[in-house]
Parts: structure tokens; C-alpha cells; sequence
């Protein structure tokens, strides 16, 4: 959708109407939390991101929870002083990358949607998720719950909400150009 503006004269501008969704998601008991990720699936759809890394360091992936889109190519740099072997075997992907020490980093190509839950096998308790989607309205709430999506063509979307607990939930959006918060999302198992 264009919104056109008549200028003085013969011009003849044509900007883009774009929305944006704000609000706050919740586990149920709780007021805000953070690493749910939320996104709005509708008629566009994503191109892959040129830049995606999930690091390694302190025997931590970082960051814990990441979106991507389909297509999208994620570096995994091993910056710990030790080595470490990323692989998945969930859903949307199933990889090995094998031992590789501090210094290198090993790709993976992510080009199915879902949720990529990522270990390694020298340390248990490393681990990390990758929700892969096929839209570019997306976001992951911060510590207190809060998101924002920016730059939504108005329209009808399936909205999505995931935690790594297992809890998620979808309804339907119509976004009208402009602000669009939403109240408190509460996402359930």
C-alpha cells in the first residue's frame, strides 16, 4: 500500500505506509520475560540474512535464543579456550559440526522453518535455540518481555509467540498502518 502526497506543483511523492507492533509477553504467572520470540507471518516472505553468528564462549552459545530467516547461513566462531562440537538434532535441522578449536568457526545453512535446538557434546550444559522463520516482521522480547517490529506492510497476519519452555500460541493480527501496541501476550503450553 502507498500513501501519495500532492506537492506544489507537478511532484508526485509516494511513500510506503508501514506499521509497527509494540507490546509485552509473558510466561503465565509472570510479568514479562525475555527470549520469546515473536513474529507475524503473512504474504511476504523473508530473504535470508546476510549475517547470522551464534557465538561460543565461556562454555555459552550467545546468544540463547536467535531468529533467522530461511535461507540464512549462520556462522558458529569457537572463542572459548577450549573445543567445543556444535550440533542439532530437532525439527527444523539435524547437523554435526564436529570438534573444531578456539579460533575457527564452522556454517550451517538453515533453509527450513522451525525450531533448531543446538547442544554440544563436550559440555552438557551449552545450549542455545534457533527459531528459523519464512517472514521479516520478527522479534525476541528483552529481559522484560518487551518487542518491537517495525517497517509491517498493514495488513492480516498469523501472529506467533515461542518460548523455549514449549509453551507458544498463534492468533490472528490486523495491522492498520502506524503505532499498533498490543496488550500483555501471555504464552501458554
Amino acid at each position: 500500500m502507498l500513501l501519495t502526497l500532492l506537492g506544489l506543483g507537478t511532484a508526485l511523492i509516494s511513500l510506503p505506509v508501514t506499521a509497527e507492533v509494540t507490546g509485552q509477553a509473558a510466561l503465565p504467572g509472570k510479568k514479562g520475560t525475555g527470549n520469546i520470540v515473536v513474529w507475524l507471518e503473512g504474504e511476504k516472505k523473508s530473504k535470508p540474512l546476510t549475517k547470522a553468528v551464534v557465538d561460543q564462549r565461556d562454555k555459552l552459545f550467545s546468544p540463547h535464543v536467535s531468529v533467522v530467516t530461511v535461507g540464512t547461513t549462520v556462522q558458529f566462531p569457537n572463542n572459548d579456550s577450549v573445543f567445543h562440537n556444535v550440533f542439532a538434532y530437532y525439527r527444523a535441522k539435524k547437523f554435526d559440526l564436529g570438534m573444531y578449536p578456539r579460533g575457527t568457526s564452522k556454517p550451517e545453512k538453515f533453509d527450513k522453518p522451525g525450531v533448531v535446538a543446538i547442544h554440544c557434546n563436550v559440555h552438557s550444559e551449552m545450549s542455545a535455540y534457533i527459531l528459523v522463520v519464512d517472514t521479516p516482521f520478527y522479534a525476541v522480547t528483552d529481559k522484560n518481555g518487551k518487542y518491537t517490529i517495525k517497517d509491517i506492510a498493514p495488513g492480516t497476519y498469523q501472529l506467533h509467540v515461542w518460548h523455549e519452555s514449549g509453551a507458544e500460541g498463534v492468533q490472528s493480527l490486523t495491522v492498520h498502518g502506524g503505532a499498533n501496541p498490543l496488550p500483555l501476550l501471555t504464552v501458554k503450553k
